[in-house]
């Protein structure tokens, strides 16, 4: 089971029918409840690895390609 970093808290259902709350900080959640936190909602990160960062040091917005 993988382990997210949750930045805030949301609710995911495991069975579709009953609704969890998952709490900020470190989870370790089903593979698909990481997928919907990470991919979909953007509340929570993969523990160990590096976020993302889409600014440059400059603070300046990326150029569209």
């Amino acid at each position: 089971m993988p382990r997210i970093l949750v930045r805030q808290a949301f609710l995911f259902s495991p069975d579709g029918n009953h609704a969890v709350q998952i709490e900020t900080g470190e989870q370790e959640v089903s593979d698909r409840c990481a997928i919907v936190a990470v991919d979909h909602l953007k509340v929570a990160a993969m523990a160990g690895e590096e976020p993302a960062n889409d600014r440059s040091r400059t603070g300046k917005k990326p150029t569209a390609r």
